[in-house]
């Protein structure tokens, strides 16, 4: 997978949580979260690994009832900064 590949799945994933919330989120979507933070991972995205495993964390934490959905939000709105200022090839890594 591809630099740009990953940020537009990621992209995909988080306009679907910023518009369904994180009530209704499937074991799938976590799935995908978790390979994707491997994935930047490999691709030395260190930034946005760390983002994705919040974000995942987060989620789980929300699902178990101990943590809230702005808690989620924030993780969420972190994730999609960093994947736009990705976009515009700025030097996000060290933000």
């Amino acid at each position: 997978m591809t630099v740009e590949e990953l940020r537009a799945e990621l992209e995909k994933i988080t306009l679907t949580l910023t518009d369904s919330g994180f009530d209704s989120i499937d074991s799938g979507v976590m799935e995908k979260l978790a390979k994707f933070a491997a994935n930047a991972g490999e691709l030395d995205m260190k930034e946005g690994k760390r983002l994705i495993e919040n974000l995942v964390e987060t989620i789980k934490a929300i699902q178990a009832g101990k943590s809230t959905a702005d808690s989620g939000n924030v993780r969420l709105t972190a994730l999609d900064f960093y994947l736009k200022k990705h976009s515009e090839g700025g030097a996000i890594e060290d933000l």
